[in-house]
């Protein structure tokens, strides 16, 4: 593990850290679950990061630098968003949505838009682990920021189905290759814009009840939608990798 890997993770924790002392304050037990659930969430982050540069090409870069480290705080920003959902008290006026709601629309959309033109303009270029990370980690904050809205907002449980369809699909026998070309196509980021906004607009702290309701409605009408579209983009495994081999 390289020096910037490092360095990104104690800022990570710290961050972390730093995050549950109000919940801590409140009530010990929800500040207690706040960081096991958001250290936990971000220690396996970088235990997966770690693992891809241990078995990265030899001419990609063995440790993370400043873009790398804007890239993974979008990762970061998923893993304190979920644990706010999760250990605060589902109520929109919360510290818990009040810290979680700029943190998932700051990593959607400012850290988002500019690590892609930073990445270009490094002189080791944009490299293939850097596109990986780039789409897990915006999957990973859409994720969280779907459950902060089932949580903290108005969106049914039932919309984590549509964040979650990818991971089914690494799950399965499909190669990642695949899942990766349907994730980065322009209908998936299409799909899953209209969904992010739609969270957003289920928990944020400033909304009406008009808001909400509207946010709740449209992602129920959404859902099917965006299944379908994903599910039908999806390659399916060829019939001879579904084959068990047969004995010698």
């Amino acid at each position: 593990m390289g020096a910037g890997w490092v360095r990104i993770t104690g800022a990570g924790v710290v961050a972390i850290l730093l995050a549950s002392v109000p919940f801590a304050r409140d009530d010990h037990g929800r500040g207690v679950r706040f960081a096991a659930a958001a250290l936990g969430s971000f220690f396996l982050q970088q235990f997966l990061i770690a693992q891809a540069l241990a078995r990265r090409d030899d001419r990609e870069p063995d440790d993370l630098d400043a873009v790398d480290a804007l890239t993974l705080s979008r990762g970061l920003a998923a893993s304190i968003v979920a644990a706010s959902a999760l250990a605060g008290p589902r109520d929109r006026g919360s510290y818990a949505a009040r810290m979680a709601w700029p943190l998932a629309v700051s990593g959607s959309t400012l850290t988002d838009w500019i690590d892609g033109p930073l990445a270009r303009r490094r002189r080791r270029g944009p490299t293939r682990l850097g596109r990986v990370f780039d789409l897990e980690l915006d999957s990973w904050l859409t994720l969280a920021t779907t459950f902060a809205g089932t949580r903290l907002g108005t969106l049914d449980a039932v919309c984590l189905i549509a964040p979650s369809l990818r991971y089914l699909a690494m799950a399965s026998r499909i190669s990642y290759e695949d899942v990766h070309a349907v994730g980065k196509s322009e209908r998936a980021r299409n799909l899953g814009i209209t969904q992010m906004a739609l969270a957003f607009a289920s928990f944020a702290p400033f909304a009406g009840r008009t808001t909400t309701a509207i946010a709740r409605i449209a992602s129920a009408i959404l859902l099917p939608i965006h299944v379908v579209a994903l599910a039908a983009a999806l390659p399916r495994p060829s019939r001879s990798r579904l084959q068990p081999r047969a004995s010698r």
